[in-house]
């Protein structure tokens, strides 16, 4: 009898976890990158037989019966419109970085409202209810005006990008800046003096610029487009259950985390495909191994400064080992012989190849999860954001050397590749590293699907809030204690010697009153 009700038991959890439920991402976040790593949890979703609905910047690939998929058509020509100097950009500091990406946010958020993915979204039927929705912090906060349109369900963050500042406002988890850098800084866990100083004044800018600026701004930008009546996103922000954040301690610094704030780093990461028999032949031929050179999806190789790429060229054609490059034009003037171009590689499957000896990346951070994981040692090239930390972070780990663009020759490029291949203990130290990365008690995809459905099992998972949340930042930082405290202290101590300064002054007046 107790085995029957075991099973029924077992049985009627089951059903519990796979009943299927309605779910919305908001993804408007314009990245190619970012989009594979959120389509990476859609069809994962979609496999536990949820019905997904995404709004995003690309089409879901091969979407499947329940997911529908609506797109923010226009949004990468939008975006492209202006453009960038890739050498300015290299060297543009973090409080003008700041400045540009808040107001690239607000241009974001306001050409989502505008479009016709969006428009369709809003037409769904009134009486229409979501039982989770996901977005993506940074350009997502804008759309959480939505969760009283639908229901008001729990709110999950997927930050595809690194544990950022702007994870940690929404839960009040902590980010003591005396030796948790930001994303952009390319600071180590153990910083100088002056360093944690620029740390320091960089959140505090962060702060500043988000309760003065973003927050107001989404408000506004949300009763613009849903009315005064829609639910306010900077309140709204305060009631998200869960953060699902692109980092692992293997690689990035140790540092506290909420119960809510749960490290997926790799979740796009995947079993191998077998690659194109072009390329499969290419690199089983190479006899001394294989270069793999691309910056990624947001940087264009075809950008690059003719000086620039002149000396690229020269020195990959003194290189005995074959290179692969992702060359987004139709064709490479003066390319050498032992290199081979396309405009698209499947990245991922390439690493795998056991013949890569190399990978020259701009040090995105999925490109270096993915480089990780299949233990390819790297040589960054970072422009923007949080890529000269990462590969601060893979030179911190003895796997990677940086070369910043400004400093590319064929002689400083040359001494690199070969400083990075010759040296055995790039190779040793990034297989420890992989064996790190890798080895969990469960996929991070697994771990993210998981951390969905438990929100949604306990609507909204409201134990695990913390009681930072409802603090204001003079009480997080105990100022009013510490002042009381001082108070408390130095009033006795003034009165005790005001009272002792008295005392000493009349008996000198005494004093004075008889010798006279």
């Amino acid at each position: 009898m107790r085995l029957h009700l075991s099973l029924i038991t077992l049985l009627l959890g089951w059903v519990s976890v796979t009943t299927a439920a309605n779910i919305l991402m908001l993804l408007n976040v314009p990245s190619r990158s970012h989009h594979i790593w959120n389509s990476a949890l859609v069809t994962a979703l979609a496999e536990r037989g949820h019905n997904v609905t995404v709004l995003a910047t690309l089409p879901v690939k091969k979407p499947g019966p329940n997911v529908t998929s609506l797109v923010l058509e226009g949004m990468y020509e939008f975006t492209e419109e202006e453009e960038f100097d890739i050498e300015e950009m290299s060297e543009m500091p973090p409080t003008e970085m700041l400045d540009f990406m808040f107001d690239w946010v607000n241009s974001i958020c306001d050409f989502t409202f505008k479009n016709k993915g969006m428009k369709t979204l809003l037409n769904y039927p009134d009486n229409f209810k979501f039982d989770l929705i996901i977005y993506e912090p940074m350009c997502g906060e804008c759309l959480l005006g939505l969760t009283k349109r639908f229901g008001s369900p729990p709110l999950i963050g997927v930050n595809g990008f690194s544990h950022t500042h702007w994870v940690d406002y929404p839960f009040g988890n902590p980010n003591n800046p005396s030796y948790i850098p930001d994303v952009m800084l390319p600071y180590s866990d153990h910083m100088t003096f002056l360093q944690r100083m620029d740390n320091f004044i960089l959140n505090l800018r962060m702060d500043h610029l988000w309760n003065s600026k973003v927050l107001p701004n989404i408000d506004a930008i949300s009763r613009k487009y849903l009315g005064p009546s829609s639910a306010v996103p900077s309140e709204e922000l305060l009631k998200v259950s869960a953060v699902m954040v692109n980092t692992h301690p293997s690689f990035d610094s140790p540092r506290p985390l909420l119960p809510s704030v749960v490290n997926v780093a790799g979740i796009h990461v995947k079993e191998p495909k077998p690659l194109p028999k072009d390329l499969q032949e290419y690199m089983d031929n190479a006899k001394e191994g294989v270069i793999f050179f691309s910056l990624g999806t947001n940087i264009q190789s075809q950008k690059l400064k003719e000086e620039k790429r002149q000396a690229i060229l020269s020195a990959f054609a003194e290189l005995p080992e074959k290179v692969l490059w992702k060359w987004e034009a139709d064709s490479l003037p003066g390319q050498p012989k032992n290199v081979k171009v396309g405009k698209w590689l499947p990245q991922s499957d390439i690493l795998a190849h056991p013949n890569v000896r190399l990978f020259i990346t701009h040090s995105g951070l999925l490109s270096t999860q993915e480089s990780i994981h299949r233990g390819v040692p790297m040589l960054g090239i970072p422009f923007i954001a949080d890529q000269k930390i990462n590969i601060q972070k893979s030179m911190r780990h003895g796997v990677g050397l940086r070369l910043d663009y400004k400093n590319i020759t064929k002689e400083s490029l040359l001494k690199a590749i070969r400083t990075v291949i010759d040296d055995p203990s790039y190779a040793k130290n990034m297989r420890e590293l992989s064996s790190k990365f890798r080895d969990r008690p469960e996929t991070p995809l697994e771990t993210a699907v998981f951390w969905c459905e438990y929100v949604m099992r306990h609507k909204g998972a409201s134990h695990l809030r913390s009681a930072a949340k409802d603090l204001y930042l003079f009480q997080y930082l105990l100022l009013d204690v510490i002042a009381f405290v001082t108070a408390a202290t130095l009033v006795p101590v003034s009165l005790l010697c005001y009272c002792c300064k008295k005392i000493f002054s009349k008996k000198s007046v005494q004093k004075k009153i008889k010798k006279n």
